[in-house]
C-alpha cells in the first residue's frame, strides 16, 4: 500500500491548495466468481495523483475515493457495495465500477435515483446500451454489440457454417449468445449454432461434456464466459485432444493478459500453464476494446500511453498486484469524471447553464462540495458534461454515444501465438471497420496461411462429396452394351440378307426391323445411366434422355411381339376363313399405337415439372459417411432424378404398370417363359428401392436392360439362324438381294399372304387325313363291339338251357 499513500500525498501537497474534498465510489471485482478487475486500483490512484496535481483541473478540490469495494462480480454483492457507499459520508458525486457487467447492471439501473452518474471501465454487455433502463450510466469500454457482426465476418471469411458456444449463465453471456444467434440466423447462409449453458458457481465441464462427446462433429468453439470457467473448459478440451489443426477456439480479448495461468486465475485445474499455452496457440480473440495507434503520442491527460503502461507495470510489480487489461480504461474513466466535474464547476461559477436542459430541473446551482443526492439540477449538469466528453486518453479518443457507450470505430482480431521467447501472447492480425459494415482487412504480412499454417480447421460440417459411378463398372457395362449394339447390327444384316428365306419371311421382315430399332434404343439407354458426372445439368439431361430411349425402345420390342401374336390369334380364331388376313401394315399400326402411348407418357413427364421431378442430392446408402484424413466427417451423396415421396415417383409407377401390361400379354402369347417377366420386376424394384444405392442401382438396371434386350434378339433371330444353317428350309440358298427397300415393301404383303395360304392348305389336308383315320378306327370299334354283344348273348342263352 506504499504506492497508495504516495499518490495521495502527491495529490495533497502538489500545486495550489485543495481544501475541499470531492468523493466518488470505486467498486471492482476481486475475481472470486468472475473477472478480476482489482488490478485497476493502481491505475485509478495514478490518475488521482495527476488530477490533484494538475494546475487547471478542479482547482481548490481534491478528488478521491475512500476504499475500493469488492462486488465479487455478483448481482447482490454489487448492490450491497453500492448502498454501503451511499449510506456513509461523504456524499459521492459518482460511481466508478462495478468490475464486471453482471455487477454493473443492477447499480447502473438505480444510480439516477440519487442523481449521480456511473462510469464503468470493464463492462461490455450490450444490455447496458438501453438508455431507458440505465439513464445515468457511461462506460469507457465499447459495447460488445460489435462482436456479433464480427462473428459473421469471421465465419464467412473462413467458410465456417457451424459453431459451438459455451455460455456461462449470466446476463452478459446469455445476451451475447442470443445476439450471435440473431446475427447468424438472419443471414441467407444456413448457419448452425449449438450451445451449452453452465452455472457460475458450478463446474462447467459436466455441462459441456455432451457437446464435446455427443456432438463430435463440432469443431469451432467460442468461450462465452469469464476467464475462470474458460480455464476449466480448456483443460477438459485439452484432455480430449480438441487442439489445432482439427479444432479452432475463439475467446474474448477483454480477458487479462495471462488469464489461463494459475497466477492470474483462481480456477483449479489439473493442466499446467505450459500445457494450456500450447493448447491456446492459434486460438482467436475478438478485441472490441479501444486501441492506440501511437503509444508515444501526447494526450490531454499529460501522460502518453507508453508512459502509463511503464508506470502502471512498475507500480503493480512494487505492490504485487494482479495486472488488469482494464487499467487504462479505468484511468481514463477517472479523467472523464474529472473533466466533467471541472466543466460543471466552470458553469456553476459563471451561472451559464442555458441550453443544457437542466435549467428547469429541481435543485439549485451549488459548488461541487455542496452537492447532495436530491439536487437534480447539479446531477443533470454533471451527466450533461460527461455526455459531451471528448479528450485523448491513454486508451485513445474518449467519446460517448447517445447511450453513454464509448464510440468505437474499429474492431481488432487477435491470435494467440508463442513468440521467440516461448511466451504466449496475443498478436493483432486483422481489423474490422465499424463504419464499413465490418469489412475484414488483414494487417501487413498476414494471410489465411499465416493465420493457420497447417490449414484452416473445418467447422465440423460434414463434407458433402457427390459420388459418381465406379469407373471399372462403367467400362464393363459399356463394353457389354457395345457388344449388344454389335449383336443388333449382326441381326440387322441377317434380316436384310436373308429376307427372302421362308423362315425369315414368316416372321415378317418389317416387324423384325422394328424390334432391331427398339433394341438399339434400349442398348443406347444404358450409356445414359452411367455418365460419370456430378454436375446437376448433365445429370438432368441424362434423366430425361434415358426415359425417352428406354420407353420407346421397350414399346417397340414388346409392341412388335404383341402385334405378331394378335395376327396369329386372328387367323386361328376367325370364324370366317374367307376374311382377308392381317397384313404387315396393319401390325405396324398396332405397334405405332403402343409406341405413341409410351411417347405420350414420357412427353407428359418431360413437359410437367412436377412429374419430371428435380435433380437433388440424396444420401448414398452404399457408403453414407466416413472420416477424412484430417478427421472431418464426410457424407457421401449422389444426384437423383427424383425423391421417393415426390409426384414423379408415382408417375414412374404408372409407367412401369404400362410396361408390365405389355410384357405380361407378350409373354402369355409368345414366349411362355417367366424369365423376361422376372427381369422387369427386378428393374422396377431397382428403380424404386435402390435409386439411392449409386453403383448397385446403375449396375442392376443397366445389366437388366442388356439382358432383357439380348433376350429379345436371341429369341427372335437365333432360331432362324440355326434353321438356315442346318438347311431345314426347302427354299433356295439365300442370296444377296439388290432389291430396293421400296420394292421389298411392295412385295412383302403378297408374299406373306401366299405363304400363309400355302401353310394353311397343308395343315387343312393333314387335319382331313387325321379325321378320316379316326372315323375308320371308330367304325372298326363299333363292329368289334357288336360282335362282343352277340357272343355274350349266345352264351347267356346256352346257360339258361
Amino acid at each position: 500500500m506504499l504506492y497508495r499513500y504516495f499518490t495521495l500525498l502527491l495529490g495533497l501537497f502538489s500545486g495550489a491548495a485543495r481544501s475541499s474534498n470531492l468523493s466518488f465510489a470505486l467498486i471492482a471485482s476481486f475475481g472470486q466468481y468472475g473477472t478480476n478487475s482489482s488490478g485497476v486500483i493502481p491505475a485509478v490512484d495514478l490518475a488521482l495523483a495527476e488530477i490533484n496535481s494538475h494546475p487547471s483541473v478542479l482547482q481548490g478540490y481534491r478528488l478521491f475515493y475512500d476504499q475500493a469495494k469488492d462486488s465479487e462480480c455478483l448481482y447482490a454483492k454489487s448492490l450491497q457495495a453500492f448502498f454501503s457507499e451511499i449510506q456513509n459520508d461523504p456524499v459521492k458525486l459518482a460511481v466508478i465500477g462495478c468490475g464486471c457487467s453482471v455487477a454493473t447492471q443492477p447499480v447502473a439501473a438505480i444510480t439516477s435515483y440519487w442523481n449521480i452518474p456511473q462510469i464503468s471501465y470493464v463492462d461490455v454487455s450490450s444490455a447496458l446500451d438501453d438508455r431507458t433502463t440505465y439513464k445515468s450510466h457511461f462506460r469507457t469500454s465499447p459495447s460488445d454489440k460489435h462482436h456479433y457482426p464480427v462473428f459473421y465476418s469471421i465465419m464467412n471469411h473462413f467458410g465456417w457454417k457451424r459453431i459451438g458456444i459455451l455460455t456461462q449463465n449470466e446476463d452478459l453471456f446469455k445476451l451475447a449468445e442470443l445476439n450471435i444467434r440473431g446475427i447468424l440466423e438472419t443471414e441467407t447462409v444456413n448457419y448452425t449454432v449449438d450451445s451449452r449453458t453452465f452455472e457460475t458457481k458450478s463446474d462447467p465441464v459436466a455441462s459441456v461434456h455432451d457437446l464435446f462427446l455427443e456432438n463430435d462433429r463440432q469443431r469451432i468453439f467460442f468461450l462465452n464466459s469469464y476467464p475462470g470457467q474458460a480455464r476449466k473448459i480448456l483443460c477438459q478440451a485439452l484432455k480430449l485432444g480438441y487442439t489445432y489443426p482439427k479444432y479452432a477456439w475463439i475467446t474474448n480479448d477483454w480477458y487479462n493478459d495471462k488469464w489461463w495461468t494459475a497466477a492470474e486465475n483462481s480456477a483449479v485445474v489439473s493442466c499446467t500453464d505450459k500445457q494450456l499455452e500450447v493448447f491456446l496457440e492459434y486460438a482467436l480473440a475478438i478485441h472490441s476494446l479501444p486501441t492506440v495507434e501511437d503509444n508515444s503520442g501526447a494526450t490531454d491527460t499529460g501522460r502518453n500511453p507508453e508512459e502509463f503502461i511503464s508506470d502502471y507495470d512498475a507500480h503493480c510489480k512494487q505492490i504485487n498486484c494482479e495486472k488488469s487489461e482494464a487499467a487504462g480504461r479505468a484511468y481514463d474513466a477517472v479523467w472523464t469524471l474529472a473533466f466533467a466535474l471541472n466543466s460543471t464547476m466552470t458553469m456553476v461559477t459563471s451561472n451559464s447553464i442555458s441550453g443544457t436542459g437542466c435549467e428547469n430541473m429541481p435543485g439549485s446551482l451549488v459548488t461541487l462540495d455542496q452537492f447532495n443526492y436530491t439536487n437534480q439540477m447539479m446531477g443533470c449538469l454533471i451527466q450533461w458534461n460527461i455526455q459531451r466528453t471528448n479528450f485523448s486518453g491513454v486508451t485513445g479518443r474518449v467519446q460517448f454515444d447517445e447511450n453513454g457507450t464509448r464510440i468505437q470505430h474499429t474492431i481488432s482480431l487477435k491470435q494467440y501465438r508463442i513468440d521467440a521467447s516461448g511466451a504466449l501472447i496475443r498478436v493483432p492480425l486483422a481489423f474490422f471497420s465499424v463504419q464499413n459494415n465490418y469489412t475484414w482487412t488483414f494487417l501487413p504480412n498476414y494471410t489465411d496461411h499465416a493465420v493457420y499454417p497447417d490449414g484452416t480447421p473445418s467447422d465440423g460440417t460434414p463434407a458433402q462429396i457427390s459420388r459418381t459411378y465406379s469407373i471399372p463398372m462403367v467400362v464393363i457395362i459399356d463394353i457389354l452394351s457395345t457388344c449388344g449394339i454389335v449383336l443388333v447390327l449382326i441381326c440387322f444384316l441377317f434380316n436384310l440378307l436373308c429376307r427372302k428365306r421362308r423362315v425369315v419371311r414368316l416372321s415378317s421382315v418389317n416387324l423384325n426391323y422394328a424390334i432391331l430399332f427398339g433394341a438399339l434404343l434400349m442398348y443406347l439407354s444404358v450409356y445414359t445411366y452411367l455418365v460419370p458426372t456430378i454436375s446437376p445439368n448433365p445429370v438432368k439431361a441424362m434423366c430425361v434422355l434415358k426415359e425417352w430411349l428406354f420407353i420407346i425402345g421397350y414399346s417397340l420390342c414388346f409392341g412388335t411381339v404383341l402385334s405378331r401374336m394378335w395376327r396369329i390369334y386372328k387367323i386361328f380364331h376367325n370364324p370366317t376363313p374367307k376374311k382377308k388376313s392381317l397384313k404387315d401394315r396393319h401390325l405396324l399400326v398396332i405397334v405405332s399405337v403402343i409406341v405413341f402411348i409410351g411417347i405420350g407418357l414420357v412427353f407428359l413427364e418431360t413437359a410437367v415439372p412436377q412429374l419430371l421431378g428435380t435433380v437433388e442430392l440424396d444420401k448414398d446408402n452404399e457408403d453414407s459417411s466416413g472420416i477424412s484424413a484430417n478427421g472431418v466427417h464426410v457424407d457421401y451423396s449422389l444426384l437423383v432424378c427424383y425423391k421417393a415421396s415426390s409426384l414423379a415417383f408415382y408417375w414412374k409407377i404408372l409407367i412401369f404398370i404400362y410396361l408390365a401390361m405389355l410384357q405380361i400379354i407378350g409373354i402369355m402369347l409368345a414366349f411362355q417363359t417367366r424369365s423376361v417377366n422376372l427381369i422387369l420386376v427386378i428393374l422396377a424394384i431397382d428403380t424404386f428401392l435402390l435409386n439411392t444405392y449409386l453403383n448397385a442401382y446403375a449396375a442392376i438396371f443397366s445389366l437388366g436392360i442388356i439382358i432383357l434386350t439380348t433376350t429379345f434378339l436371341l429369341f427372335t433371330f437365333v432360331p432362324k439362324m440355326i434353321q438356315i444353317y442346318q438347311n431345314q428350309e426347302t427354299n433356295s440358298e439365300p442370296t444377296v438381294s439388290t432389291t430396293t427397300g421400296r420394292e421389298l415393301g411392295a412385295s412383302s404383303d403378297q408374299e406373306t399372304y401366299k405363304t400363309q395360304a400355302s401353310s394353311l392348305q397343308e395343315r387343312l389336308q393333314e387335319r382331313e387325313a387325321t379325321i378320316a383315320a379316326l372315323e375308320k378306327e371308330i367304325t372298326e370299334l363299333k363292329e368289334e363291339k357288336l360282335k362282343l354283344e352277340m357272343s355274350f348273348s349266345k352264351k347267356m342263352e346256352e346257360a339258361a338251357l
